[in-house]
Formats: structure tokens, C-alpha cells, sequence
């Protein structure tokens, strides 16, 4: 069966010259034969764009975390813990109050802590450079998977459309061959039974 799979494929060509092969076989063929080359051609563009929202994503990354400090901050008020549902999800925040040193200077905050706290404990913070809270720096690896996820999206949207090509014309090549052999059979049975002589 293997055998015979590449002497099929080359008789499905479009320039084949068999003169019984039909023109809705070739422009199905010519479709099939579009699809692959374009799938094929997906692979590099698709790795390409991946390089670049990589190299875009950790330049960006780099320069929003670039003046993020990391320092140590004093519970200065016992916090109370913040129980509301959302979607019927049970959601827990644990705001307090945290004084830490900056630049000489003593700042006082109000932030939400990631776990329950008593006063007089310590926690840590990130600040930006003016002194003010700040989300931590992004996961190492953050930059990778959105430039992978980026060429993934190019590479499956890409092969989506072409076996979406290749089905909607075998669809519709098919259905017109139907209606053709229809016509000519009723054209057939039209004749049946009527004496010809």
C-alpha cells in the first residue's frame, strides 16, 4: 500500500496530461498542493515571528522591572482579612498597613499582603524608584513563552486556513460533481424504455 502512495500522488498532479483526468480533479489538486506549500512555509515565518515578540517581550520586561527595588517592610497595623465571592469563588485579600525605608527616608503604605500578618512582622515589598508599591518582577521565562506562544498562534491559525481551504474546495468541487452526474443521469432515465425504432 506505502508502495503505491507516491505513484498516486503523482498521478493527482494539476499538469497532469492523462486527458481523462477532470478540471475539478486538478483545481483540487492545486488547492491540496497550495495548502502544503503554505504550511510548509508557515514553519520559518511562524519561528521568526516567535524570535521577534521574544526579543520585543524581554526588551520590554527588562525596562519595566529595571527600577523595581526589593525591600523589607514592618506591619505597622494589624490587617484584617477581606473575605468577598466573585462568581461564586470564595476570594481572600489581606490589606495592611507596612512602613519600610527608602532613600533615607521612612514611607508608610497601604498594601495587600499575600498571606495573613500581625503587627510588628516583616513582609517583603517591591517598590519603584519614586517609592511607590509595585507588582514583582516578571517569572523568568516570561519573555520565552510569549514568543513561543506567539509563533505557535502564527504556525496553527496558518494550518487552520489551509485545511479549511482544502475542505471547503473539496466541498464544493464535490457537490458540483454531484449535481453534473445528477443531470446526466435523469438525462439517462429520460431515455429508458422509449422504443427507438
Amino acid at each position: 500500500m506505502s508502495a503505491n502512495l507516491p505513484l498516486r500522488l503523482w498521478r493527482v498532479q494539476p499538469w497532469n496530461p492523462n486527458p481523462l483526468m477532470r478540471a475539478s480533479d486538478r483545481w483540487e489538486s492545486l488547492v491540496w498542493l497550495l495548502a502544503v506549500l503554505a504550511a510548509l512555509v508557515a514553519i520559518p515565518i511562524a519561528g521568526a515571528v516567535g524570535t521577534a515578540s521574544y526579543t520585543g517581550a524581554a526588551a520590554r520586561i527588562a525596562a519595566a522591572d529595571a527600577d523595581k527595588t526589593r525591600v523589607t517592610a514592618t506591619v505597622t497595623g494589624a490587617p484584617e482579612t477581606v473575605v468577598s465571592a466573585h462568581n461564586g469563588v470564595r476570594l481572600e485579600r489581606f490589606p495592611a498597613t507596612v512602613r519600610f525605608e527608602h532613600d533615607g527616608r521612612t514611607e508608610t503604605v497601604d498594601v495587600d499582603l499575600a498571606t495573613p500578618a500581625v503587627a510588628g512582622s516583616t513582609t517583603q515589598l517591591w517598590i519603584t524608584a519614586d517609592g511607590k508599591p509595585t507588582t514583582p518582577p516578571a517569572r523568568a521565562g516570561t519573555a520565552a513563552a510569549e514568543g513561543v506562544g506567539t509563533g505557535l498562534a502564527i504556525l496553527v491559525e496558518t494550518w487552520c486556513a489551509a485545511a479549511a481551504l482544502v475542505w471547503i474546495t473539496h466541498a464544493l468541487l464535490t457537490s458540483r460533481r454531484n449535481a453534473k452526474w445528477d443531470r446526466e443521469w435523469r438525462g439517462m432515465n429520460s431515455h429508458i424504455g422509449r422504443d427507438t425504432l
